[in-house]
């Protein structure tokens, strides 16, 4: 049975791929490898500076290592608890798979595997190219590259079982319409946890000791011991490091006792608890209608005066409110704008002339990956997630191209106000030039354009309407794909005014006031930048509703 449900998921996939776009698969393939390269260039040049230092240099490679593992580890922690609710209870296979004679805990045993795909598999991707340039840097045996590959996956499964463990125990012992509720709010905890963890380690303190040429020799000696082993992720970074130089270490053997007491635990519960849930979680959805007429209100009133547009936007804005799982992810990106703001207010910056407003200008390409990051939870499954509903709104007298207009202003507000919040913000708690700011406000504003507009225009030309739950949606192939493109855009658009700014920078004297926009460089790339937006703005919309009037 075990392998006829993998074999039924693995044609699924062979057909998708085959019957997906070709060209599309071929740029996100593409993007892939530029970022396999990347990664493993800047892990090999890291290790060859750092190797200079001897025994100590190294150290640090590997302090910084088992820090990565806990950020990335604790991240599949917040949207595994979510992301087991939505795939355990929700998917839509699930009534045609627990109505077949298969024990329950082998369809458990798939939905988990799924929750691991769709909360785990890009951190995992992320994560082992970097490990594989450190087996290459050691020159390790052949049989430390599988061992590193089981000891990330085991890693990164731990959050997994632990979030389908407390997905059923919450279908079992929470009451059934607020299941989802107390879920989010685990997950927020974790994150606020999180973010409180990190923010009491006090990063910028760190910063100054490594600036202070008495302590810096003093803090890499602390940092190239050996890390903390009592949590999962210093085991896993003790097991890598040590395969890396040919050896075995015992720490494998808690992690994997761990996995498997958790994988264990989960399927004697799934065997008594899974089933039962998922009949509860049916009863749960039944919607309690009201035959009462109501009568529209101020902002339903309002959002009326722009035609049927407005109307969708009103009620893609309602949806949205009534799902504690998109809604609360509002909360934890406010708590890490916020977080953000505060880290940038603490770092103590070198006295280097300049400086503070290179790093302010150029700090707009990490806010780019923020608002991709946010684009591919929003803007690209603002399409999908109607569902087989869409055909509703086909019947409506819409046309594909206001669909993808109305989508595309529902969610703009949204992002430019976190967009110009972080640039404004960070702007003026780094006391950044008049130039660089007006090209942090222009620069965030293009990208709050061009992100959303991207991510609504992909998701329109890609649509997942039957996927089995909305965590999918967002690590499909065009999911992929629109976070490698927006990290291009991002970048694109800091490289645009880079110039003008570093000219009003190192040579103000000779560029006093705005008059560094008035130079040949500065009028490029004000023109460059309109163009730009305009074209990453109009062309993926106009693509997505092309491709959206032609499905049938």
């Amino acid at each position: 049975m075990n392998g006829s449900l993998l074999l039924l998921k693995l044609t699924g996939l062979r057909n998708a791929l085959w019957r997906g776009p070709k060209l599309g698969f071929l740029g996100l393939a593409l993007l892939g490898l530029l970022l396999v390269w990347a990664e493993v260039w800047g892990s090999t040049r890291a290790l060859h500076f750092l190797g200079t230092f001897g025994f100590i240099g190294l150290g640090v490679f590997r302090r910084v290592l088992e820090t990565g593992l806990l950020v990335l580890s604790a991240g599949v922690t917040f949207s595994a608890i979510t992301t087991a609710i939505s795939t355990l209870y929700l998917s839509d296979d699930l009534n045609f798979l627990l109505a077949q004679p298969i024990p329950a805990r082998r369809v458990f045993g798939l939905k988990v595997a799924e929750t691991f795909l769709a909360a785990a598999l890009v951190p995992t991707l992320l994560t082992l190219p970097i490990l594989y340039a450190l087996g290459a840097y050691f020159a390790a045996p052949w049989w430390c590259y599988p061992l590193i590959t089981l000891t990330a996956v085991l890693l990164y499964a731990l959050p997994v079982g632990l979030g389908a463990l407390l997905a059923v125990l919450l279908m079992r012992v929470s009451p059934v319409s607020r299941v989802r509720e107390v879920a989010t709010g685990l997950g927020v905890v974790i994150s606020a946890g999180l973010v409180y963890a990190v923010r009491a380690l006090h990063p910028e303190a760190l910063v100054a000791r490594a600036a202070d040429p008495l302590q810096l020799n003093a803090l890499m000696r602390q940092l190239s011991g050996e890390g903390s082993l009592v949590w999962p992720h210093g085991w896993a970074a003790a097991v890598i490091w040590d395969a890396a130089h040919g050896h075995l270490h015992w720490a494998l053997l808690p992690l994997l006792a761990l996995s498997v007491v958790l994988a264990v635990c989960a399927t004697l519960l799934a065997s008594h608890a899974y089933q039962a849930g998922w009949a509860r979680s049916l009863d749960s959805s039944r919607l309690r209608l009201d035959p009462a007429p109501r009568r529209p209100g101020r902002l339903e009133q309002r959002l009326s005066r722009f035609g049927p547009g407005g109307l969708l936007a009103y009620k893609d804005l309602t949806v949205t409110l009534r799902d504690p799982t998109q809604w609360s992810q509002l909360l934890v990106l406010a708590a890490l704008a916020a977080v953000y703001l505060v880290s940038i207010r603490s770092l103590p910056l070198p006295p280097i002339p300049g400086f503070r407003g290179i790093l302010g200008y150029f700090q707009l390409a990490f806010q780019g990956f923020v608002l991709a990051g946010v684009g591919v939870r929003l803007a690209f499954p603002a399409l999908s997630t109607e569902g087989r509903g869409y055909w509703l709104l086909r019947t409506a007298p819409l046309t594909a191209a206001q669909i993808v207009r109305a989508k595309f202003l529902g969610l703009l507000p949204l992002m430019l106000l976190l967009s110009l919040t972080l640039a404004l913000s960070s702007a003026v708690l780094l006391n950044l030039g008049v130039v660089t700011v007006i090209a942090s406000v222009l620069v965030g504003l293009s990208s709050a354009l061009i992100l959303t507009a991207l991510g609504v225009g992909l998701g329109a030309a890609l649509p997942r309407f039957t996927a089995d739950n909305p965590a999918e949606i967002g690590f499909s192939p065009g999911g992929l794909l629109y976070i490698g493109a927006g990290l291009l855009c991002s970048l694109v658009l800091v490289a645009l005014l880079a110039r003008p700014v570093l000219l009003s920078i190192t040579l103000g004297f000779a560029y006093p006031g705005l008059s560094a926009y008035g130079t040949a460089w500065g009028v490029g790339g004000l023109v460059g930048l309109l163009v730009f937006t305009v074209l990453g703005t109009w062309g993926p919309l106009w693509w997505g509703a092309a491709r959206l009037d032609t499905l049938e």
